[in-house]
């Protein structure tokens, strides 16, 4: 890993026109992998432009350089291009896709288990809860080498914020003692724990409220009690004027009722593909129920996209979910 994050800072500092960008439905880890990547080169003097195919819902808008984030552009006049939090540029969306694989030179910086094969540079490590804390490392290496002073507050809330929010705020399994430790850092740079948390957690939309309360009036549980799931259709967020980003966290709630093992939520995003959200309690591993349909994530977070409608695509999932609990029941 030292190497491959020394080559990745250089490769950085040898550029001037850099993109960076998110995965599709970006949560708060890749939205401040980022915002954090971005503050830092700006720093630099380099030319920094962050992706997002469906933009920053609205809990992450108050992000330091959040309204920096362009959903497409027409160009392709840059020297690098970097993924973040995803291990394959589909993950990016098609017009994001497009934007990284016209480039030369592709850095892929993830801490999920290794996608593939794709990036000219890659940094992956698993072992951490968050891939803001990979980040974090890619800032530190680039203010060796640069000798510029790059830790800020701004970057440090970034960092902060893709912490708290895949380890949900410190309580999920990825939680090690490396994630306290790279949080104590960042609170001592003046991000502030408690007030990312209320942004992030307590911040939710009127849509988003009510979405909720129409996926749980309407799931539906296995008969063995292990699986519960949920969807949102078209029809859903046209009637609450909702958008993806609205769906954010409603997972956890199917997940979070006594007895299930995996929760999945499935989501009819209107002219786009069905998403589908798995989220597992310990000893579970929807990782491997989503790459069976070509997704991937962590044992305990993962989805997948189809083409097919909901009809098609629920009991796929919902069967090859339920023969995992049943295995790893065995």
């Amino acid at each position: 890993m030292r190497n491959e994050l020394r080559d990745a800072a250089k490769a950085l500092l040898a550029s001037q026109i850099v993109v960076l960008a998110a995965h599709v439905n970006p949560d708060g880890d890749t939205l401040g992998s980022i915002l954090a990547l971005t503050h830092a080169l700006l720093a630099l003097g380099k030319s920094v432009t962050p992706f997002s195919a469906d933009g920053v819902p609205l809990i992450y808008q108050w992000m330091p350089g959040a309204d920096l984030v362009k959903q497409d552009s027409g160009s392709d006049d840059f020297d690098l291009a970097v993924l973040c939090d995803a291990g394959k540029t589909d993950r990016a969306g098609s017009k994001i896709q497009a934007i990284l694989e016209a480039s030369n030179n592709l850095m892929i910086i993830d801490h999920h288990m290794p996608e593939g094969n794709q990036g000219d540079f890659r940094l992956i490590d698993p072992g951490l809860a968050s891939n803001a804390e990979l980040v974090w490392k890619v800032v530190c290496e680039l203010e060796r080498q640069s000798g510029m002073h790059l830790r800020s507050c701004s970057i440090a809330e970034c960092i902060l914020t893709g912490i708290i929010t895949d380890t949900g705020s410190f309580q999920y399994p990825n939680t090690t003692a490396r994630t306290f430790l790279a949080a104590s850092r960042m609170q001592r740079l003046g991000a502030k724990p408690s007030h990312i948390s209320e942004l992030v957690f307590e911040n939710r939309s009127v849509a988003s409220v009510r979405l909720l309360g129409r996926v749980l009036s309407a799931m539906t549980i296995s008969e063995n009690g292990k699986v519960a799931w949920g969807h949102v259709t078209a029809s859903d967020f046209a009637e609450m004027n909702a958008t993806d980003a609205d769906t954010e966290g409603i997972v956890a709630h199917l997940r979070a009722i006594y007895g299930v093992q995996v929760g999945i939520l499935f989501r009819e995003i209107p002219g786009k593909k069905m998403r589908v959200s798995l989220r597992a309690r310990e000893g579970s591993d929807v990782n491997a129920v989503a790459r069976v349909f070509g997704g991937g994530g962590h044992k305990l977070a993962a989805g997948c996209s189809f083409d097919q409608p909901l009809q098609e695509v629920e009991p796929l999932v919902v069967n090859e979910a339920l023969k995992h609990v049943l295995a790893i029941s065995e």
